[in-house]
């Protein structure tokens, strides 16, 4: 019976994928720091709006990690996405590389919802205060119900997307972690529609516990919207379980259909 692990063209393969790991993690650390310094410069400088500076970073943060990791995004039903503001978009989260991925399809008339903690980072967090990205407490009702109030309002104003991971955490387990409540709240607030997207599983081209990275395709399925005009405000529970139902039967089934696990 052949080694499940591959014998010694296996260690080499795996060797291979740490030292990839590594370097990507070397190379990402300076190159974000760098590319938050410069998107945050043109914001300063007015070189660039709040937002457009955001997304050069978005952008060029995708493009040249995407490059580095040897990944490509297969889109599905990107036409659900596109030219859909104003509408609270809401996604799955597995890993500090979901910007790389998210990248490809994030368009420029969009914000994030996160939290607070986010606003700490150096360079980084000065520049998604600058850019207009939205900040949670989750510690404090309060000040969590006034922000996605005040995020409501500008959903309205601007005609813009507004992108929560509704995990909350990092997730790569075959279940969604239970989704938190407010980008529900927010689209019943709002009256616009929820937009759905679902990740493939990375486990075949990610192992970040094994320190493992590999090139490879990520499919990302955009669901239907779902409309909340003339929901109430108690309704968004059900509008959550609606949303986490529909993202955990996708999920399922890109797990079903996609390649096994790094070996």
């Amino acid at each position: 019976m052949p080694d499940p692990k591959g014998g010694i063209a296996g260690v080499l393969r795996r060797l291979v994928y740490r030292a990839h790991f590594v370097t990507a993690c070397i190379f990402g650390v300076l190159y974000f720091l760098a590319l938050s310094a410069t998107a945050l410069l043109s914001i300063l400088v007015r070189l660039r709006s709040p937002r457009g500076g955001a997304f050069l970073f978005v952008t060029w943060w995708g493009i040249v990690m995407r490059g580095v990791v040897g990944w490509r995004i297969d889109l599905d039903h990107l036409e659900r996405l596109s030219g859909s503001a104003p509408a609270v978009v809401v996604g799955n989260h597995q890993s500090n590389l979901d910007i790389a991925t998210y990248a490809a399809f994030f368009g420029e008339e969009s914000v994030v919802i996160g939290k607070k903690e986010i606003g700490r980072i150096p360079v980084f967090g000065w520049l998604w205060k600058a850019s207009g990205n939205i900040l949670v407490d989750r510690g404090n009702r309060g000040s969590a119900v006034a922000s996605l109030d005040e995020a409501a309002a500008r959903i309205r104003g601007s005609r813009m997307n507004v992108w929560v991971l509704a995990e909350g955490h990092r997730n790569q387990k075959p279940e969604l972690l239970p989704f938190k409540k407010g980008a529900f709240r927010l689209a019943i607030a709002a009256q616009v529609p929820i937009i759905a997207f679902v990740a493939e599983p990375m486990r075949s081209v990610l192992d970040a516990k094994r320190w493992m990275v590999r090139p490879g395709t990520i499919r990302v399925r955009v669901l239907p919207p779902i409309p909340t005009a003339g929901r109430a405000p108690e309704e968004a529970d059900a509008l959550l379980q609606e949303v986490q139902s529909l993202m955990q039967e996708t999920l399922d089934d890109l797990r079903a259909t996609g390649r096994g696990p790094i070996g």
